[in-house]
C-alpha cells in the first residue's frame, strides 16, 4: 500500500523552490517526499516533521531555530566526510492541509539502506557476511563517526536503517543517515505539556541498538561511546546476518544490553573470528561506558589492527591501533546488494514503528551528487526469543588486562531493577516497537567515582611516538582570575584519562597527504563572512599556497577540517580542557613555558613596531622553530605559530558551572574555539587560558590545529 500523504504536500512547493512530487516513506515522527530542487533541476528528499502536539508561537520560533542549527551541524560534518549524508536547507511552512511543517532538505541517494540488504541476503539464504569483508563494509561509517566524535558529536542512532548503500562516481559506498534527528525529536518532546508538568528529560533510540546509557541514565551520558556500543552490535548483526541483541519486548532487550554477565559477541553469533578482534568487540560492548573505546576511530582502529594481526605471518609486527584502516577503502563493493533505487526511508526517525534517527550538516550545494535522502518501510519485528536464548549472547569476561574488573554479576543486577520497572511499564505501551522513548527523571543509582584523589597515568603499553607527546591524567586549575570575562572564573577541572598530544602543529604536507587520499578537502580562505574581496587579497596567505612553506603549520581549515584530518590519522581534536592542560600544566603557569611573557624565540606572534625577532617575526614559521616555548610535556607551538582548533562548540557560561570532570562543550551553535594565539596576533593571545569565539565553518589566515589520542 502506497503511504499516505498527511500533510497534503504531492504536487505543492515548500519553501519556495522544492516541488514534492511523491510520498516515500512515512513514520510515527515525519514523512519523506520525494522533490524536485526547481533552481537546480535535481532530485532531493525532504523530510517533513511531524509534532507531538501543538506548539505555541515562542514553542516554535525555538524549535525552528534548534532545526537549523542541527541543520547547520550536518552541513559542517559533511563536508569534512563523504561518508555522511549532505543537509541542503531547512525551514518551515505551512502544509496545503494547514499543518505547520517543520522540514529538512538532503540529498537525494541511489541505492537501499543496509537493514533492506541484510533482509535481502537473508531471503536469498546467505545474510552472514565472512568478518573481514564485514569490516571493510562498515568502515566508511566508522570513518564518518570519527569525523563527528572529533568534534565531540554523538549520533545516537546508528543501526543497519541508518547507514545507506550507495554508488558514488560509480563505487559502491556506505553513507551515514540522519544526524541530530534524536536530538531534534528529543528537544520537540521536551516542549510538550507531558514533559512540561514532570520535568522530565526525553530520550529517544532504537532499542534494538540501544547502549546502557539509553536505556537507563544511572550509567552515565550518552556521547560518541554510545556510537561505538551501536556500531559493534552492527558489526556482529552485518557479520552473522542477524541481530546481536533480540528479545520479545523492551525489558528483555535492556538486560541483554546491560547485564555484565552475558555479552553479545561474534563468536556467540556464530561467527569465526580471532580471539583478539572478539577482545575488541567486548571492550566495545562494555556495559560500563568509560570501559569502552571513546570514538569511532578507536574501535575501528583496534579492530583492523586485531584483524591484520591474526592474518599476520609468525614474527610480523602487526600494524598499531589508530594506523590507516585497511578496509576503509571508499569503494568497498556489498556483495549481494540489489540494484534497485531506494529512498532511504528511516522510518527510525520518524515512528515508533521504525527507529528514531538523527541529522546534522553537509557541505553545500556546489559539487553535491545528485541528491535525496531518507525513510523507507518499518524495519521487520524481531522474532521473540526467550532471553536465555538470545542468539548472539555469551558469557564472557572481559580480555585480560585490557579492561577494569566489571561489579559482581549479582550487585549489577540488584542495581537495575528499579529501571526494569521503569521498563516493564513502557513495554505494554511500545511492544516490540524500534523507538523507545524513556524519560529520566532523578538517577536512583550513581556510577563508581572516575576520579578519587591525585591520578596519575595509567601504565603505558608503549611509549608515545616521536612526534606526540604523553600527558598524564591529572587535576588543573582551568581559566584564570586575571584573564577575559571569557576566562573566569578559575575553576578545578579533572581529567580521567592520560592522553597523546601531537608535539607540533599539523603541517602542510601532513595535511596534504590526506587531501590526496581524498579523505580531506583543500584548505583555503573561506567562511560566512569571507567575501569574495577578501579571498582574492588574503587567500595567498594561506601556508598551502607557497609551495616552500610544506613544514610550515597548514592554516586556513575550518573546523571539521581539522576534525577529518584526525580521523584520517585515527587521532582526533583535543578537548578544550585537555589543551588548556598540556598548555599550562598542572603549576597554573600563565604561558607554556612560565610566567614571563614570550620572547623571540617562545613564540611566533605579532610584535610591537621596533622588536625585531628577525624570521620569526615575520608570517608562520617551520612548527618547531620556537624551541624555548615548550610546554612541560615538551609540545611546541602550544603559544603563537597559528590558533588551534579543539574539539568544542562555544560556551561564554562554561567556566561558571564550577569544578568538573572530564569536561566538553557539545559541538553545535555557529561558534567554536581557538586556542593559543597566532603569527598575526598579539602576545596577550598566546596566553594558556586564552579563548577566542570564532565561526566553526571559517577557514583564516592563522587558523590551524594539532591532534590527539586516548590511551588505554
Amino acid at each position: 500500500m502506497a503511504p499516505s500523504d498527511p500533510f497534503g504536500w504531492v504536487g505543492a512547493t515548500i519553501g519556495g523552490k522544492y516541488r514534492l512530487d511523491a510520498v516515500v516513506g512515512e513514520g510515527g515522527f515525519g514523512v519523506v517526499y520525494r522533490g524536485h530542487h526547481l533552481g537546480f533541476d535535481e532530485p532531493v528528499a525532504v523530510k517533513c516533521l511531524k509534532l507531538l502536539g501543538s506548539l505555541a508561537p515562542a514553542e516554535r520560533e525555538a524549535f525552528q531555530r534548534m532545526l537549523l542549527n542541527e541543520g547547520r551541524l550536518l552541513h559542517r560534518l559533511s563536508r569534512a566526510s563523504a561518508g555522511i549524508v549532505q543537509a541542503l536547507d531547512t525551514g518551515a511552512a505551512v502544509s496545503p492541509s494547514g499543518e505547520w511543517t517543520p522540514y529538512l532538505v538532503l540529498e537525494w541517494l541511489e541505492g537501499a539502506p543496509l537493514d533492506h540488504d541484510i533482509a535481502a541476503r537473508r531471503a536469498r539464504g546467505g545474510a552472514a557476511r565472512p568478518l573481514a569483508e564485514a569490516i571493510a563494509l562498515l568502515a566508511p561509517a566508522a570513518r564518518a563517526l570519527e569525523v563527528a566524535h572529533a568534534q565531540g558529536v554523538a549520533h545516537r542512532d546508528i543501526k543497519p536503517a541508518n547507514l545507506f548503500l550507495t554508488d558514488i562516481g560509480g563505487r559502491r559506498t556506505l553513507k551515514v543517515l540522519d544526524f541530530g534527528i534524536a536530538k531534534v525529536l528529543g528537544e520537540l518532546s521536551s516542549m510538550t505539556q507531558a514533559m512540561a508538568e514532570t520535568g522530565g528529560a526525553l530520550r529517544a533510540f532504537t532499542v534494538h541498538y540501544g547502549a546502557p546509557e539509553q536505556f537507563h541514565q544511572r550509567f552515565g551520558a550518552t556521547g560518541p561511546w554510545t556510537d561505538v556500543f551501536a556500531l559493534a552490535l552492527v558489526l556482529i548483526e552485518v557479520a552473522s546476518g542477524n541481530r546481536a541483541l533480540l528479545g520479545s519486548d523492551v525489558t528483555q532487550l535492556y538486560i541483554a544490553a546491560t547485564d555484565p554477565a552475558f555479552r553479545p559477541s561474534l563468536r556467540g553469533a556464530g561467527v569465526s573470528a580471532p580471539e583478539a578482534v572478539e577482545a575488541v568487540v567486548r571492550r566495545a560492548l562494555a556495559v560500563e561506558p568509560r570501559e569502552r573505546y571513546r570514538t569511532a576511530g578507536e574501535l575501528w582502529g583496534a579492530l583492523e589492527a586485531a584483524m591484520a594481526g591474526a592474518a599476520a605471518p609468525v614474527g610480523a609486527a602487526a600494524p598499531a591501533a589508530g594506523s590507516s584502516w585497511a578496509g576503509a577503502a571508499p569503494g568497498a563493493a556489498a556483495p549481494g546488494l540489489a540494484d534497485t533505487a531506494y529512498a532511504s526511508a528511516d522510518a527510525a526517525a520518524l515512528g515508533p514503528a521504525g527507529a528514531a534517527s538523527a541529522t546534522e550538516a553537509p557541505r553545500g550545494l556546489a559539487g553535491a551528487p545528485p541528491v535525496l535522502v531518507s525513510t523507507l518501510a518499518p524495519e521487520p519485528a524481531p522474532p521473540a526469543a526467550p532471553l536465555t536464548t538470545m542468539r548472539g549472547i555469551t558469557a564472557s569476561a572481559p580480555p585480560s588486562g585490557s579492561l577494569p574488573p566489571a561489579a559482581p554479576a549479582p550487585a549489577r543486577r540488584r542495581g537495575l531493577l528499579p529501571a526494569v520497572v521503569s521498563a516493564v511499564a513502557l513495554a505494554a505501551a511500545l511492544g516490540a516497537g524500534a523507538v523507545a522513548f524513556f524519560q529520566h527523571r532523578a538517577p536512583d543509582g550513581a556510577l563508581p567515582a572516575r576520579a578519587r584523589g591525585g591520578l596519575t597515568a595509567p601504565p603505558a603499553k608503549a611509549p608515545p611516538p616521536p612526534e606526540m607527546v604523553r600527558v598524564p591524567a591529572g587535576r588543573f586549575t582551568m581559566g584564570s582570575a586575571k584573564g577575559g570575562k571569557s576566562e573566569r572564573p578559575p575553576h578545578e577541572v579533572t581529567l580521567t584519562r592520560a592522553f597523546d598530544l601531537d608535539r607540533t602543529e599539523v603541517t602542510v604536507a601532513a595535511y596534504q597527504r590526506c587531501v590526496d587520499a581524498g579523505r580531506c578537502t583543500p584548505s583555503g580562505l573561506h567562511g560566512p563572512r569571507a567575501s569574495d574581496a577578501d579571498v582574492e587579497q588574503r587567500g595567498a596567505l594561506c601556508t598551502a599556497a607557497d609551495p616552500a612553506k610544506a613544514q610550515h603549520p597548514i592554516s586556513c581549515v575550518d573546523q571539521a577540517q581539522a576534525a577529518a584530518y584526525c580521523a584520517f590519522v585515527g587521532k582526533r581534536l583535543p578537548t578544550e580542557a585537555e589543551w588548556e592542560y598540556a598548555a599550562r600544566g598542572a603549576d597554573g603557569r600563565e604561558y607554556p613555558w612560565g610566567n614571563e611573557p614570550p620572547g623571540c624565540a617562545h613564540a611566533v606572534v605579532s610584535r610591537p613596531a621596533g622588536q625585531g625577532c628577525g624570521a620569526l617575526g615575520k608570517g608562520t614559521q617551520e612548527v618547531g622553530s620556537a624551541t624555548a616555548g615548550a610546554s612541560a610535556t615538551g609540545a611546541l607551538d602550544m603559544a603563537g605559530n597559528v590558533w588551534e582548533w579543539v574539539a568544542d562548540g562555544w560556551d561564554p557560561g562554561a567556566y561558571a558551572k564550577g569544578a568538573q570532570t572530564d569536561p566538553q562543550v557539545p559541538a553545535t551553535g555557529s561558534k567554536g574555539v581557538l586556542r593559543g594565539g597566532s603569527w598575526d596576533f598579539s602576545a596577550s593571545t598566546a596566553k594558556s587560558t586564552f579563548r577566542l569565539a570564532f565561526d566553526r565553518e571559517a577557514g583564516d589566515v592563522s587558523t590551524g590545529f594539532r591532534c590527539a589520542r586516548t590511551l588505554d
